[in-house]
């Protein structure tokens, strides 16, 4: 086995280009005589840039970077373009982002489109939504209606602490599919979820898409799976319900032994998204992704007083915010996260799954727009800003990521070492945000000097082989920028123990190399070898050789690394 002493040596800095692509490089290391040299470790670093070719300069807004391609693409093709990128096509959530992209470019596809699987799908006007996923990050647990069929558990699809339904809710699985319970004995209870809360922090945020009929208790939270027994309080309520409307109040316990709580308006008898946050002093609500009103305490939470921490849906709750009742309503989804989301976060979930409750929350459609005249399932925005929905053409498009992007520190994505033959090679998925430096870790041969490398001085200095100019870095030992005896003595000296030497390995790359062994002068002073890092910038697809030379041995292929 070679043993290697790892010195990094060289760098190449590489820019990919190309939409959804895999970056491939590859190459050589040999010796003096092309012989390949195996075990040399290659490695490849990437990191993320704002500079994306293919696409416009970056263009930032409310928090998020956005950039249009310079070139076409089906929207279908634009779409998994966006998402190899980690981005996505543009979500359009509002007037105001509507104008800025608009005024920022002419025309493109955007990420809505025509879902024809969705439970209220119908032409022209039904079934739009948009590509972008919701925030899970610091989502602990997920109680998603359209994967529940039958029993008592409703499935926790992100850990799997399930709730239990008590009274048989009754399932509908037409319009966007959901449980109704009755307002007087059906509920849910949620298992213990207090061990995603590390170090008892009471940071969370709290997600409701629920169809209310009347008022009533729609969210508590308990310290154990009873309704009344240990601690209990309601979270989410609605009281005051007359007409078509009602008072939406959000709390959580604080350390005053009370309810904080906050309020607003809210319409019943339609889907809405209910959020609260809470993110270590400040709660904050939102209704259906807008932000309407906090309130500053210090929270109390039940885990950090001997108990769980169990959420009931739609139970009575004597420890109530005004009505304290069984509430009447469909569930669609309930989430719990240990994260306070941003208000743009809560914003993205919302305009992310409305559309699974038949809920459309902004569109800026042309005149006779949508009209679905010849499968136009896909939306573009035109002069204006308004909206036309086109079959799957080819288009510019605007991608969007939701945050600001900056160049990311390199990081090692893999590794490799040369093979037999000195062969090295990558293929790695990549796009335009992502760029690359491959480093060539060279060895340091461990190989002894001996007597048979005094063979190869002897042949160059008595012209038995004809002068090259990389001889000069072989055996110009003695470094007097000649090829004589007295090289072969300085070897002796060596062999002898009576002068130090040095074991160093020097890298060449294909260009310097051509010159060395073409060449018959003493090329030492301007072409001295790699002993540092050495960048430059190839393309995808390249090939890159090296070559490698250990100065005082006449049989490369034969040193020990």
């Amino acid at each position: 086995m070679k043993q290697f002493i790892l010195t990094p040596i060289f760098v190449l800095l590489v820019q990919v280009y190309g939409y959804s692509q895999t970056f491939t490089h590859s190459g050589k290391v040999m010796t003096d005589s092309s012989i390949g040299i195996s075990g040399v470790t290659v490695k490849l670093y990437e990191r993320t840039t704002p500079t994306l070719t293919g696409f416009t300069s970056q263009t930032n807004y409310n928090g998020h970077s956005y950039y249009r391609s310079t070139s076409s693409a089906t929207w279908t093709d634009a779409k998994a373009a966006c998402e190899n990128m980690g981005g996505h096509l543009v979500t359009i959530s509002n007037s105001s982002e509507n104008s800025f992209v608009y005024n920022t470019w002419p025309s493109g596809w955007i990420g809505y489109y025509q879902d024809k699987n969705g439970a209220f799908y119908s032409e022209p006007n039904a079934g739009w939504r948009w590509t972008q996923p919701y925030t899970t990050s610091g989502q602990i647990a997920d109680y998603e209606v359209q994967n529940y069929t039958t029993g008592s558990t409703l499935t926790d699809i992100k850990s799997s602490i399930n709730a239990t339904l008590f009274n048989t809710p009754t399932l509908t699985s037409t319009g966007g599919k959901y449980l109704t319970f009755n307002g007087s004995t059906q509920y849910a209870m949620t298992g213990d979820l207090s061990g995603k809360f590390s170090g008892g922090s009471e940071v969370t945020t709290l997600i409701l898409w629920v169809y209310p009929t009347d008022a009533g208790v729609l969210v508590s939270e308990k310290g154990s799976a009873s309704l009344s027994s240990t601690w209990h309080e309601s979270n989410i309520e609605i009281t005051n319900v007359s007409g078509s409307s009602g008072t939406l109040r959000l709390g959580l316990w604080n350390t005053s032994s009370a309810i904080s709580q906050i309020s607003t308006t809210i319409t019943i008898n339609r889907w809405n998204m209910i959020a609260l946050t809470y993110d270590g002093s400040t709660m904050k609500g939102y209704l259906n992704g807008v932000y309407f009103n906090s309130i500053t305490f210090n929270r109390d939470a039940p885990y950090n007083n001997s108990n769980g921490l169990y959420y009931a849906l739609f139970s009575s709750e004597s420890t109530n915010m005004g009505d304290g009742t069984y509430a009447a309503g469909r569930l669609g989804d309930f989430q719990v996260y240990n994260t306070a989301l941003t208000a743009d976060a809560i914003d993205r979930n919302y305009m992310s799954t409305a559309w699974r409750f038949g809920v459309y929350p902004y569109s800026n459609w042309n005149a006779g727009e949508p009209n679905n005249a010849g499968s136009e399932d896909y939306i573009q925005f035109v002069s204006g800003g308004r909206w036309n929905d086109l079959p799957n053409n080819s288009l510019p498009y605007v991608l969007e990521f939701d945050y600001i992007v900056t160049t990311s520190s390199w990081s090692l994505l893999t590794s490799t070492t040369t093979n037999s033959s000195g062969a090295y090679s990558f293929s790695v998925s990549t796009n335009p945000s992502k760029e690359y430096y491959i480093e060539v870790v060279t060895p340091t041969v461990s190989t002894n000097i001996s007597t048979t490398d005094l063979i190869g001085i002897g042949d160059v200095s008595l012209q038995k082989l004809p002068t090259k100019s990389y001889h000069y870095h072989k055996f110009d030992i003695n470094l007097d920028s000649k090829i004589t005896i007295s090289d072969m003595q300085y070897i002796m000296d060596i062999i002898n123990g009576t002068r130090s030497f040095t074991k160093t390995t020097l890298l060449f790359t294909s260009s310097q190399w051509s010159s060395l062994s073409s060449g018959t002068s003493n090329l030492k002073s301007t072409i001295p070898g790699i002993t540092t890092n050495y960048t430059f910038t190839p393309t995808s697809g390249g090939t890159t050789n090296f070559y490698l030379l250990s100065p005082g041995y006449t049989n490369q292929s034969k040193l020990t690394y």
